[in-house]
């Protein structure tokens, strides 16, 4: 019987004096080779979740089934294998993923995620979940969610876009629901031996995420949670309500060094000054929370046919931005800063650094809260105290942006736009650079670290 790795992680969500009950801390994380279920045919058509006419917040009509977009993550895993002479052979990719569903789950409650084509099942994976039950009426919401979920025996060499079915899996009656139905575009690059072995390596493949450049949210977080992304337990104790977006790169060398910035805003047009010592008041802290790079490698172009190989680098990142700013009442050593419910009306913020413009948002604060935005109703899901934003990027990009490719036609893995506001914040995306590696000898070659 062929062996998978096993992993055990622990997802708990801590909160500040009225949390939650937790339910469960360990979820088995890689799933076992057991057979699984007939599978279903896929179809584009969307589930339609329970109860959920109050998407922000457990203080309303709690969610049931709902899977929370901003939370999830697809990535390629390149699986290799050693061959003749301990040569390495691509086996293909399989997918990894992060998920979280809204809802009260019983034990040994489980996520099924089907990757198909042409309506035709390439993989299916199935992952235990970890379960957290609000019993409290605290601000969060009961959820259950897998971290790093895969099937290493599930990789395929086919490429193009599939279909992602994800199920729940009640613990109790083995019932399967389908709750969302995503999109995934796998591409790959091409490589080859660097050194003195010739020949051709392994292909890389990666999911495309062009489409989710225009795609930001921000999450009103409260002090000792964990952030939006978390993928453990453990808090981060700054001591106060925090305020941060979130956005998706596929970066320059900048990008990928995240240098922090800072953050100018206004209300109603009228410019804020940022209370606080000077060169920390205003400052914006950014962390890649999830990413991925593949580097295509060939020696096409006769300068490349020695020594060193051409390279073209392609990711995508998730970036988490700290802002200079808070909210609500537990403010702390912060309580200096400004608070979104004391401010209420037209917000624009703009992410800087040495007086260049990188990212702008723009949202309307109303009875301590932004407002939601349009296709969040009935669209697409995010969790507790999270607002889908108007996002801008620069014109001819920014010195974060390596990659660009235009105009998104859908956001979180192939969800449509469906209201003018979404659209028209899709449509506003620049072309930037090759939106995906071309070899040496294109007119559009990148040129090389040491030629430059």
């Amino acid at each position: 019987m062929k062996k998978v790795s096993i992993s055990i992680f622990f997802i708990a969500f801590l909160a500040w004096s009225a949390s939650g009950q937790l339910i469960r801390l360990p979820r088995l994380g890689k799933p076992n080779n057991q057979p699984q279920p007939n599978q279903p045919q896929p179809n584009d058509a969307q589930p339609q979740s329970s109860n959920v006419s109050s998407p922000n917040s457990s203080r309303g009509a709690k969610r049931q089934d709902v899977l929370d977009d901003g939370f999830t993550w697809f990535e390629a895993v390149n699986g290799e294998a050693l061959g003749g002479n301990n040569i390495p052979y691509s086996t293909g990719w399989y997918l990894k993923m992060n998920l979280k569903v809204l809802g009260e789950y019983p034990n040994r409650s489980a996520f099924k995620v089907v990757v198909s084509k042409g309506g035709k099942a390439i993989a299916t994976t199935r992952c235990e979940a970890g379960r957290y039950s609000n019993t409290t009426g605290a601000l969060d919401e009961s959820y259950m969610n897998t971290v790093e979920c895969w099937r290493k025996d599930t990789a395929t060499k086919e490429i193009g876009v599939f279909d992602v079915q994800v199920f729940t899996v009640n613990g109790d009656t083995d019932a399967e629901n389908l709750v969302r139905t995503y999109k995934i575009d796998v591409r790959t690059v091409n490589r080859v031996r660097s050194g003195r072995e010739a020949g051709l390596a392994p292909p890389q493949y990666y999911i495309n995420r062009h489409n989710e450049a225009p795609v930001s949210w921000l999450h009103m977080r409260p002090r000792e949670y964990t952030g939006y992304l978390a993928r453990d337990s453990r808090p981060e104790r700054l001591g106060a309500n925090q305020v941060e977006f979130y956005f998706s790169l596929s970066p320059s060398e900048v990008g990928k060094n995240l240098p922090h910035g800072y953050m100018r805003c206004s209300v109603n047009g009228k410019r804020l000054t940022m209370p606080g010592p000077e060169g920390f008041a205003d400052q914006a802290l950014s962390k890649r929370e999830m990413f991925y790079t593949v580097t295509h490698k060939d020696r096409i172009a006769p300068k490349y046919q020695r020594g060193t190989e051409y390279q073209d680098e392609i990711g995508f990142h998730m970036v988490r931005l700290l802002a200079p700013l808070t909210w609500g009442e537990r403010r702390s050593r912060w309580e200096n800063r400004l608070a979104l419910d004391d401010l209420p009306g037209n917000w624009e913020c703009s992410l800087m650094n040495n007086g260049e413009v990188w990212r702008t948002w723009r949202f309307v604060v109303a009875n301590g809260k932004p407002q939601m935005h349009p296709e969040q109703n009935g669209n697409i899901n995010l969790g507790y105290n999270s607002y889908l934003l108007d996002m801008e990027i620069p014109a001819s990009g920014s010195a974060l942006d390596k990659r660009l490719n235009g105009a998104s036609t859908g956001l979180f893995y192939g969800l449509p736009w469906t209201t003018p506001e979404g659209k028209a914040m899709a449509g506003r995306v620049p072309k930037v650079g090759n939106p995906f590696p071309v070899p040496s000898n294109s007119p559009n070659a990148v040129q090389q670290w040491w030629e430059k």
